[in-house]
């Protein structure tokens, strides 16, 4: 194959992040994952007051006789009750019966040494706490009482028409939280309850986190079990519409009525995820976007689970149970929390290339896995990186060193297709195709060969980039000069006129595609329009990719300048043994 053949097979593999924000900012909205889709239901308001007039029931957790706890009145002051285990410590607020905070103890917020660990802050609206009931609102006092082992809290509170709000909120072990809910009517008259909400904390990014244009950091998801999952963090500038309100708060068109199984908030490294017991509740979106600038840039992010009017007759409760997570985005972590937790990391391709699925999704699983077990043994994820390019390499030697084959046998046949064009390009289009495939058929050369086996690459490429742009495990990991392989390397932030900041290894990858460019140009048999087009391509493409790559994560960085100089390396011992057997 010659250069002018290769340009479109480059292009295609070194402009994978640009079709990535393509696909996220414009096809995967267009094409959202399946979900059953009942009736139409708008998202309307959310009734303030239980009503005292008969409303439709919903389908209930659990509606049996029982008697309702004795509840005193609340205190107006707030009180903060904690609950802690070795992973998290959580703060709990009598206003509302929510999360205030959560502080994440495996995980500092500064890359530093005395670092405080990372605190989710959610002060300004409690995790967990509902809407649409009078009484137990996000700013209204709950009566508050811890357990002996500090392990649980339970509130409550009372109205004087017999109803009772009980709320046990237990933590387990690690990130996990169960949340039993119970309403009692104690009256004499069926209780109407309304459609009330339930909401997760609003997720923000650190302050120092800056966003790769066009790729979504924080997001809303949702899961169905017969629609799968959805990634609504990449369709925020289609739900905030043409009008960009500062805030929204929705329903997914795709998801009017539509019951889900859980739903998530998260950032880059962090997430909220909260399931019902069972599948009895809508889903929202609520975010609100940055008042500067063009388009829609997200401050804060949270979902909410709104469930349909329940009536709980006299003397008989309503229970509804959570299992609430807060904790990393870390794969091992979500797996083992169950109910496909994990697919928050977004491994899943969902969209126009969801048929593809069957295999990214077991690729990415399977690249994250390798790069751990790489760190087990080395115990840094920069080495680890560059074994796990090695790997890759050694996987696809077979391809590559075909590819590079064909396009060596491609370049040697060139003055005899320059020939042929001369002769037969203007005066018979016909005889010159079949003249070619003659000239291919007699020097056995395939000219798809140097295609084909890059075309393979190109979802392992695509994986990989997932990979190390959600990978939490990369999050302040060191190497060499590089502080931060979560994130460009910063260096000189805001000395640098024009870019902001010094990145030094795209450069480097940029130099090592200019090398790689020259080892692999042909030699004197090339034509004067073969060795222009060599010029353009040695200087042009590593531009380009100094453009897309200068702020992107430093691990991505690293695998593709590893990646060239294992090329260059293979490149380099082929014309060696080539100058050998000339010799």
């Amino acid at each position: 194959m010659n250069k002018k053949d290769l340009i479109p097979v480059i292009l295609l593999a070194l402009l994978i992040p640009v079709w990535m924000v393509i696909d996220r900012t414009f096809i995967a909205p267009k094409f959202p994952a399946k979900s059953p889709v009942p009736a139409e239901q708008p998202a309307g308001e959310v009734p303030e007051e239980a009503s005292l007039t008969e409303a439709p029931a919903g389908k209930a957790a659990e509606t049996v006789k029982s008697e309702a706890p004795v509840v005193t009145e609340p205190t107006a002051e707030e009180i903060v009750v904690l609950l802690e285990n070795e992973k998290v410590k959580l703060e709990l607020t009598s206003l509302g019966g929510g999360i205030k905070s959560a502080t994440l103890m495996d995980y500092p917020e500064r890359d530093e040494k005395e670092s405080p660990p990372v605190v989710l802050d959610f002060s300004g609206s409690a995790a967990l706490a509902y809407e649409g009931l009078t009484g137990i609102g996000a700013s209204e006092p709950l009566v508050a009482q811890a357990s002996e082992d500090g392990t649980s809290v339970v509130f409550s509170k009372a109205w004087n028409s017999g109803a009772v709000f009980q709320r046990t909120i237990t933590l387990g072990e690690d990130y996990l939280l169960t949340v039993n809910d119970r309403f009692f009517n104690e009256g004499s008259a069926p209780w109407n309850l309304p459609g009330i909400r339930i909401l997760t904390g609003r997720m923000e990014n650190p302050a120092d986190m800056k966003a790769m244009k066009g790729i979504s950091i924080l997001g809303v998801d949702s899961y169905t079990p017969a629609g799968g999952i959805n990634y609504w963090g990449r369709k925020l500038n289609k739900l905030y519409g043409k009008a960009k309100p500062l805030s929204i708060d929705t329903v997914p068109a795709d998801m009017n009525g539509v019951e889900v199984d859980w739903v998530s908030t998260k950032n880059k490294f962090f997430t909220q995820i909260l399931r019902p017991e069972d599948p009895i509740a809508t889903m929202a979106v609520l975010s609100s976007r940055e008042a500067e600038g063009k388009g829609v840039v997200p401050k804060d992010v949270a979902a909410a689970l709104a469930f349909k009017p329940e009536v709980i007759d006299a003397g008989s409760s309503h229970a509804v149970n959570y299992s609430y997570y807060i904790g990393p985005k870390k794969y091992s972590t979500l797996k083992e929390s169950g109910n496909h937790m994990e697919k928050v990391m977004e491994f899943e391709t969902i969209g126009t290339f969801s048929w593809m699925n069957w295999l990214m999704e077991p690729a990415r699983q399977f690249l994250l896995l390798t790069l751990n077990l790489f760190h087990g043994v080395v115990r840094n994820y920069g080495i680890a990186i560059i074994l796990l390019t090695l790997l890759i390499r050694i996987l696809f030697w077979p391809l590559t060193h075909k590819s590079t084959e064909s396009m060596r046998r491609m370049q040697e046949i060139q003055p005899e297709i320059k020939a042929l064009q001369d002769k037969y390009k203007k005066s018979n289009p016909q005889k010159l195709q079949q003249e070619t495939m003659k000239l291919y058929k007699e020097k056995k050369v395939n000219p798809m060969g140097g295609c084909l086996p890059m075309f393979v690459q190109i979802p392992v490429f695509i994986a990989l980039f997932t990979v190390l742009r959600n990978a939490i495990e990369l999050r302040f990991a060191g190497f060499l000069w590089i502080s931060d392989l979560s994130t460009a390397e910063n260096l000189f932030a805001g000395s640098i006129p024009f870019v902001g900041s010094l990145n030094i290894l795209p450069i480097v990858m940029s130099l090592s595609m200019i090398w790689q460019q020259k080892l692999s140009s042909p030699g004197t048999a090339a034509t004067p329009e073969q060795q222009q087009q060599q010029k353009m391509m040695m200087f042009m493409m590593p531009i380009m990719m100094l453009f897309f790559f200068y702020t992107m994560p430093s691990g991505l960085v690293l695998y593709w300048t590893t990646s060239n100089l294992l090329m260059i390396a293979q490149t380099s011992l082929r014309n060696l043994k080539k100058k050998k057997a000339k010799a």
